[in-house]
């Protein structure tokens, strides 16, 4: 039965407390059609409906059509679970064939959650000039969100979760792109696996799927123990510094870049495939960019538990300033660093 309390505490929890929330909906261990009425169904229904209306509002290309008949917003509908129907059954499919559990229960719950973003992305894409730009982020973060969440619903092993992830997505390009009769798809994924070599390792979206994967597995299973005294170094705020910095740079350098893009479809009346494959082809760029500060912690051979800690201990001293010996350390050393602390927008 559809509780409107429920769905609302799930896709908030799933936005801003994910992985308590799918823990927490995993112990509930409901079966799929309780999942589907509870949060699959209204998150497909709200965003169509409430993009819709964004749509009229902002009079956006990149969404739904604004004048679309009651027979047109049926068959997005139903498109929309096809889809949603497809990429379950292939990711829950898989999972049993890379030693994992294929359930299918939990897979409609794993999806739903999952890409509680991307639906959120769906209204927010409707907004003028950066709309568009939110939703294409809220969509890699779905991924993001789906690579974290199938060990614990589908219980993929950790030495086979790339390969399934990868193999996975193949499919589902593969299937869409039969059924679609086009070639989208793969045009914005390009060239994904070396089947000479590495299918786990190409160029193009999944090759960077696979990378940042990656890059997000090394750093989580980072740890650090912060000193006794929990004071901050000179060179622990210069190094997260010179990291942000860095990384702001190569966001700005993506922005610059999509911002173009997105004039040039602009200046157009209708957005077509390869504008649409344009847009596809991007999401490797903001793969990296969205995770510039981690991939570069990484890549200089860094910790990044530790890169968080220095963090949480600038924000604690900017705003608690006085509260004990170490935040009065910590915050004399914000003071000298907060220009530059300000110019990377930390806070």
């Amino acid at each position: 039965m559809f509780d409107f309390n429920k769905t609302l505490a799930l896709v908030k929890g799933g936005l801003f407390q994910p992985e308590a929330t799918w823990k927490v909906y995993h112990a509930e261990n409901r079966p799929w059609l309780d999942t589907a009425t509870i949060l699959t169904l209204p998150m497909i229904v709200g965003s169509m409906l409430l993009a819709g209306i964004m749509t009229w509002l902002f009079s956006s290309f990149y969404m739904f059509p604004v004048y679309a008949g009651f027979g047109e917003w049926l068959m997005m509908l139903i498109w929309a679970l096809i889809i949603f129907a497809v990429v379950t059954a292939v990711f829950t499919f898989f999972a049993g064939v890379f030693k994992g559990k294929r359930d299918f229960n939990r897979g409609v719950a794993a999806m739903s959650l999952a890409f509680i973003p991307t639906y959120v992305g769906n209204v927010l894409g409707t907004l003028p000039w950066l709309g568009w730009l939110l939703s294409l982020g809220l969509f890699i973060l779905s991924l993001v969100f789906l690579y974290r969440i199938i060990p614990l619903y589908l219980e993929v092993p950790d030495d086979q979760r790339v390969i399934h992830f990868v193999v996975s997505i193949l499919i589902i390009a593969a299937i869409l792109g039969m059924v679609l009769g086009v070639n989208m798809m793969a045009r914005g994924i390009g060239d994904v696996a070396d089947f000479s070599g590495d299918m786990t390792r190409g160029s193009g979206f999944l090759g960077e799927m696979t990378r940042q994967g990656e890059i997000m597995e090394a750093a989580m299973s980072d740890t650090y123990d912060p000193p006794g005294d929990g004071e901050l170094s000179d060179n622990q705020v210069e190094t997260y510094i010179r990291v942000m910095e860095k990384a702001g740079a190569m966001r700005a350098e993506y922005a610059k870049k999509m911002e173009k893009m997105a004039k040039e479809m602009e200046d157009k009346e209708n957005a077509s495939l390869a504008d649409i494959g344009k847009l596809y082809s991007g999401l490797s760029g903001a793969m990296g960019a969205n995770n510039a500060a981690m991939e570069i912690v990484k890549g200089s051979g860094g910790n990044w538990a530790e890169h968080v800690w220095v963090a949480d201990q600038l924000r604690t001293a900017k705003y608690q300033q006085d509260i004990n010996d170490a935040v009065k350390h910590n915050y004399a050393l914000y003071q000298r660093y907060e220009e530059k602390l300000d110019e990377i927008g930390m806070f």
